[in-house]
């Protein structure tokens, strides 16, 4: 785990813990397991700086950060195509072209010996700028865009760290314009209020503590549960008459539910919700899939604390117990889910607790896919997951970023995520996407998706080794891996043959590639190399041997 720390991971033991009840894993269905989008990154605009939210609506993104210019796909900062984006832009779903709404998101230089942090702009000695946007969402019936953040001017008019804006022509809502005193980090919009949480003290000059509700007016409300630190992510399950709140707390509205809880919609009341497996963890970011469970991403902020939770859980809104915990380690920042499947930017390094997943590892896997509902029992005892508990399945879904550029603060790469049926979109602060550069922003497709990207099977793929048995050759090689398939098709070719002379399929995953082998009977030496195909026809070669 790392939020602001930058480390190496290290696990220091590991232990069993009794999580909380959970709901029983008896008799799950076996079902196949959905299929993720492709995972090769689109062309997508970048920026010189973080998106911090990504929202789409209908076929437009909406992206929000810390930036301050924009620029096409492929090209490099301050060269040709880049334009002026402070803070706030969007860009086309399909063709990944940049929109000319432009909003000037801006905050008010102020002197203060305490810092702000680093999410706000150091300008000169004890002097700060914080206008940074760090949630975007969208009204349910489409209208309006609602952002949050630290600013408190847009385009030149005051508009104290919450704003709503038309989507029919991207002006700025002149009627909506409450009055916040403190930073928005959390909203969640339904068909009557904008609940919104952060670290606020007041809204229209009356006391709120961290959460508030607000009429599309702009008015307040009178729900007003409390947090007695930072709100992070807010999300309304009207349904269940709920709103799910996560952050850095340890109580919520008076009542000890460390770092995630819920409360009524209506009266602000607090709702039954089980306890976390630990309360070290900040819950940073909370979805539905609108059939009434949510879906937690978190961090745990002590270091070398085990076990600790700091993956991602399934939780059952209206009774608030866990439907499954994925036992994973790293930091993760954000969550969406589509389809049946659960998709995460983190930088995940242990996810041995998981159905098909990773041991200990040295590189970070910052974006992954695992099924929304559990597939099993854990067969295993690791980090807050006993043996027999529900856990979800990995799916075969390995794109990846990296951290961000050298002066980057925190280095977690993705900070957002967004989906529908067709499409992933991801924001953050990474420099480079699947080992190409690519600023901030990406984006995937579901295959069928005109300017989809497949990244299949994963170079480099060594030339077979060759040697002798019975005076045949032995062709001996290394599996590869598949970033979008669990398994590839390896096609054993003999120069001056026509057609594979062997072909057999191999599942595998970057951190387990098996070796395979062919003996060649029908001969007594030859150059070979083998082929390597995957379901969605993408294919590489190996170099060549001879014997």
């Amino acid at each position: 785990m790392s939020r602001v720390r930058r480390r190496a991971s290290v696990i220091a033991a590991v232990l069993a813990v009794a999580l909380p009840v959970m709901l029983p894993a008896s008799a799950l269905a076996a079902t196949p397991l959905p299929t993720p989008v492709t995972a090769g990154g689109m062309p997508t605009p970048q920026v010189d700086g973080i998106v911090f939210s990504v929202a789409i609506l209908g076929n437009t993104v909406y992206a929000g950060g810390r930036f301050t210019k924009a620029r096409p796909s492929g090209v490099a900062p301050g060269g040709a195509g880049e334009v002026d984006r402070h803070n706030l832009l969007a860009f086309d779903l399909t063709t990944g072209a940049l929109l000319p709404w432009a909003p000037d998101v801006s905050g008010s230089t102020y002197t203060s010996t305490t810092s702000p942090g680093p999410f706000c702009k150091t300008v000169g000695t004890n002097t700060y700028d914080c206008d940074t946007v760090f949630r975007i969402k969208a009204a349910p019936d489409g209208s309006k865009v609602y952002v949050g953040g630290d600013f408190d001017k847009i385009s030149g008019q005051w508009r104290s760290r919450l704003a709503a804006f038309s989507t029919a022509d991207g002006s700025l809502d002149p009627n909506f314009k409450p009055t916040v005193a403190g930073r928005v980090r959390g909203i969640s919009v339904t068909a009557n209020s904008v609940y919104v949480g952060g670290g606020f003290t007041s809204v229209n000059g009356v006391a709120r503590t961290r959460l508030a509700a607000l009429g599309l007016d702009g008015t307040l409300q009178p729900w007003a549960p409390t947090a007695d630190g930072e709100v992070f992510a807010v999300t309304a399950a009207l349904p269940q008459g709920r709103v799910v709140i996560g952050g850095n707390f340890q109580k919520l509205d008076g009542s000890a539910h460390a770092s995630v809880g819920s409360v009524d919609a209506t009266s602000g009341v607090i709702e039954p919700w089980n306890p976390l497996p630990v309360t070290t963890s900040v819950v940073t970011d909370i979805v539905t899939d609108g059939n009434g469970t949510a879906y937690l991403g978190a961090y745990n902020f002590v270091v070398g604390s085990n076990p600790r939770f700091e993956g991602r859980a399934a939780v059952d809104i209206a009774s608030g117990v866990a439907k499954w915990y994925d036992g994973c380690y790293g930091d993760t920042q954000a969550v969406t889910v589509t389809n049946g499947i659960l998709y995460s930017g983190s930088h995940s390094h242990d996810c041995s607790a998981l159905t098909d997943g990773f041991v200990q590892s040295p590189s970070y896997y910052r974006l992954i896919g695992e099924t929304a509902a559990s597939t099993g029992p854990s067969a295993v005892t690791y980090n807050h997951v006993k043996a027999g508990d529900p856990i979800p399945t990995m799916l075969p879904w390995y794109p990846n970023t990296n951290g961000g550029p050298a002066d980057s603060y925190w280095k977690n790469g993705p900070w957002a995520l967004d989906s529908n049926s067709q499409y992933v979109v991801v924001g953050g602060e990474f420099s480079e996407v699947n080992g190409k550069p690519q600023q901030g922003l990406t984006r995937f497709a579901a295959r069928g998706v005109s300017g989809a990207v497949n990244n299949g099977p994963q170079t480099p793929f060594k030339a077979p080794v060759l040697t002798k048995n019975a005076g045949n050759p032995v062709i001996t090689w290394t599996s590869t891996w598949d970033a979008q398939n669990p398994a590839v098709t390896y096609q054993v070719f003999r120069i001056g043959t026509s057609g594979p002379i062997y072909s057999v399929s191999q599942q595998s995953r970057p951190w387990n590639t098996p070796t395979l082998s062919y003996t060649d009977r029908s001969v007594t030496g030859g150059t070979y190399y083998v082929r390597a195909v995957d379901a969605d026809g993408a294919a590489i070669g190996s170099p060549q041997a001879t014997i």
